[in-house]
């Protein structure tokens, strides 16, 4: 089976990974991923020890002390069928992985940025349907038709912000590399990004009438939970997601650059040898990206998601349901979350790619099921891991 590949960019290609894929969802732009769900024949005690001996196995090539690795987290009915580290979370120092190891999440960010905005939605300071030029009277009269709503399915036609910044010669090429490394010249912040929206004077699309993954859209998501809540996107999302979950570990880096306890270095395999890779002008732009966590607290956001500590249940399954365009096709894409289906149970994933890490989680509410990988490696096999993890668990 073949694994996600990098585009230029360093994101996943659209059509990265195969069809058969658990996480294929996160990967392919239109279709739905069907994969076999049986009843379990094992009890809990039993399918746990089956399963650490199969992902020992499946990840011992990962569990060594001269390589990076992964975090594997698997639930079932509310229970932690396996929470355990493989391989170095730093070359370096030779520190090993372990569940408290925090790993950038990538694109996973966004079902965070999401719940952000659900939460004022449900406080009733905005609207899905509100235009997103109610809160950017700056940007350009296309932007009109634009609403919140458009930005979270990723149907709003809104220019991809990183193809701008490089398009117009703003960032170098020579990224994802080294943090010992010089940094660019020019280091964009989210005030950039806004910037060269609004000097774009055509969409890619009517909004609504199309679906194209679109970091931009989050970005600008970020920004209005700040202009509606007063307050840093950050400090937000503790106040209100972090804090009352007890997500301890979790943090957003913006352009404050926190300090992130136990956080693993990223790394490129090429040529036969491991090289770090954790610098990226872009580092300080956030809403689609840029959330540090842990197995362990994703565990918490994992469960969260059965209550309603957060949001109301309806919120919550609007934000699982599949969104459509304008001529009623459906984009399986909720908010923040990539909506499939396995044999008429629905299926939530999504995949995270920035610098060296490679992330996944995979969500069956119905069978209260949930499997997370968080990776330090751009040859992290992550649909590979999944597809076996859920053959033993369903099977």
């Amino acid at each position: 089976m073949r694994t996600g590949k990098l585009n230029s960019s360093g994101h996943a290609s659209p059509s990265a990974l195969s069809a058969p894929s658990v996480l294929a969802v996160v990967a392919i732009v239109a279709g739905i991923l069907v994969i076999p769900l049986r009843v379990d024949a094992l009890s809990h005690m039993q399918l746990k020890e089956a399963l650490v001996q199969e992902v020992d196995q499946l990840l011992s090539p990962e569990d060594r002390n001269d390589i990076p690795g992964a975090a594997v987290l698997v639930v079932k009915d509310g229970q932690i069928l396996l929470k355990k580290g493989y391989g170095l979370s730093n070359l370096e120092n030779k520190k090993p992985i372990t569940p408290d190891t925090a790993f950038l999440i990538g694109s996973i960010t966004k079902q965070f940025t999401a719940m952000a905005i659900m939460m004022l939605v449900e406080r009733a300071k905005l609207s899905y349907d509100d235009s997103i030029c109610n809160y950017f009277p700056k940007f350009p009269p296309y932007a009109e038709a634009i609403t919140i709503r458009h930005l979270l399915v990723h149907t709003s036609g809104l220019p991809d912000c990183e193809a701008i910044l490089i398009a117009r010669g703003l960032i170098d090429l020579n990224w994802p590399r080294s943090l010992k490394s010089k940094p660019s010249e020019f280091e964009p912040t989210v005030k950039d990004v806004l910037k060269v929206i609004s000097q774009t004077e055509e969409p890619r699309f009517t909004p609504g009438t199309e679906w194209e993954y679109s970091n931009s859209g989050y970005v600008v998501l970020a920004q209005i939970v700040e202009i509606v809540s007063g307050q840093k996107f950050a400090s937000f999302l503790e106040e209100n997601i972090f804090e009352p979950l007890k997500m301890n570990r979790t943090v957003l880096c913006d352009k404050s650059r926190p300090t992130i306890k136990n956080s693993a270095s990223s790394y490129l395999f090429s040529g036969g040898v491991y090289s770090e890779i954790d610098y990226a002008p872009q580092n300080a732009i956030y809403g689609h990206n840029n959330i540090y966590t842990t197995i362990e607290d994703m565990y918490k956001w994992d469960q969260a998601l059965y209550t309603e500590e957060l949001v109301s249940s309806s919120a919550i399954e609007e934000a699982f349901t599949s969104g459509k365009t304008n001529h009623g096709k459906d984009i399986h894409y909720g908010f923040g979350w990539r909506v499939g289906e396995a044999e008429g149970c629905k299926m939530l994933s999504h995949g995270g790619r920035w610098l060296g890490f490679r992330t996944g989680i995979l969500r069956i509410p119905e069978r209260h099921f949930t499997v997370v990988i968080l990776a330090n490696s751009t040859e992290a096999g992550i649909s590979t891991w999944m597809d076996r993890i859920v053959d033993r668990c369903l099977d």
